[in-house]
């Protein structure tokens, strides 16, 4: 998973709105390596299992336990503060979006353009436009910079119905694997291209009825970031399981070489 992360760092666009102080890809390129670090722990311990079975080696049997003990209680503590990190995420996101999307969004003198990125970037993969819908856009700072410049623009483009829509499945790890491999590197979302760009900026909701997207953006993220979260805690979960047999198994073996030895 972690190396699935590394490979597509489209992903830390939607954790950035998140977590408001660090660039998308400082907060993948965290959590990958966690994942990473985690995978190779993991590996070092079985490594300590396969010896201590192989050999029958009570010591390495005992080390191999002690390590899976350690390795429990760091995956349950994991879990238990990534869910009480979600949730404090998710009380105040509202607001903080609200406020980031009214003065900070393409504003020229004050953008903070990692957030400017990665709202473009969640429009554009959720179909969706703004926090609430297409009309939180409506005197921003954005909103008065498209006035005074003259292009009238309502929403941005990524608000719009594309023509190079998100294709599905682009998470996958054959997808990861593939475009990698083919080296495609296009962001869609900084060079959005409109199905109809004069209909979608109509004003009139009839008017771009079906060329702008009106669904707002908070649920989609939220419900993304929940679904992240509890796929996270219940692979921690379930490989707490697994290990627990491992001790289990060893405790079981442990007391058969003994048993052996005394024999």
């Amino acid at each position: 998973m972690g190396a699935c992360l590394l490979l597509e760092p489209s992903k830390g666009h939607l954790l950035n709105l998140f977590v408001p102080d660090a660039t998308p890809h400082e907060t993948i390129n965290l959590i990958a390596c966690s994942l990473v670090g985690l995978g190779f722990t993991v590996l070092t311990v079985g490594f300590f299992g396969c010896r201590a079975a192989l050999y029958g080696n009570q010591c390495i049997l005992a080390t191999y336990m002690s390590m899976l003990v350690a390795l429990i209680i760091t995956e349950l503590i994991t879990a238990a503060v990534g869910g009480l990190m979600t949730f404090r995420i998710l009380s105040g996101l509202e607001e903080r979006l609200i406020n980031k999307l009214a003065e900070d969004y393409g504003h020229e003198p004050t953008s903070d353009i990692p957030f400017s990125h990665s709202l473009d970037f969640a429009q554009y993969k959720f179909n969706c436009c703004g926090i609430h819908g297409y009309g939180d856009y409506n005197g921003t700072a954005w909103w008065r910079d498209a006035q005074i410049s003259g292009n009238r623009r309502q929403v941005p483009l990524t608000c719009c119905v594309l023509k190079d829509t998100e294709v599905k499945n682009t998470g996958s790890p054959m997808s990861v694997v593939s475009r990698v491999f083919s080296k495609h590197n296009e962001k869609p979302w900084l060079n959005p291209k409109p199905m109809d760009e004069i209909a979608c900026q109509v004003e009139d909701e009839e008017g771009h009825d079906g060329y702008r997207h009106k669904e707002g953006c908070l649920s989609k993220v939220t419900s993304w970031l929940q679904c992240e979260s509890f796929t996270l805690v219940f692979l921690g979960m379930a490989m707490a399981g697994i290990q627990t047999f491992g001790i289990i198994t060893s405790a079981f073996l442990c007391r058969t070489i003994r048993d052996m030895q005394v024999d």
